[in-house]
């Protein structure tokens, strides 16, 4: 899968790539919400991994901006927000899942599988 990580952390994007480079996955990794919808103008992405608080544009406020760009990427969340009216919202705005961090890896594997192409989703 093509994916495009966007967070504000560092540390978070390097594991991250990390993890999907080891597993396949080609990625890139951006730390500036107000870049992502411009490199979706040039490329696709399978999944967008996106982080909700950000500074500048926050996730949810990305999610339809990203679904009018590429209707066909799928959108998961990644974040230390557990706030269950923040988990509805983001549900409504059309994202697949919503990982708390730290990112547990083995259900991120999962839902990966779920989504990818290969799967037949």
């Amino acid at each position: 899968m093509r994916i495009l990580l966007v967070d504000d952390e560092p540390d978070v994007l390097a594991v991250v790539g990390r993890w999907l480079q080891v597993h396949g996955h080609r990625s890139v990794a951006i730390s500036d919400s107000r870049e992502v919808l411009g490199l979706m103008e040039t490329e696709h992405f399978d999944l967008v991994c996106l982080d909700l608080l950000m500074p500048y544009i926050e996730g949810l406020q990305l999610i339809s901006k990203i679904r009018n760009r590429q209707p066909t990427c799928h959108i998961l969340i990644m974040s230390g927000v557990a706030d269950t009216r923040i988990v509805v919202e983001a549900v409504k705005e059309g994202v697949e899942d919503y990982l708390l961090k730290p990112i547990d890896f083995d259900k991120f594997e999962a839902i990966l599988n779920r989504l990818s192409p290969a799967s037949g989703s």
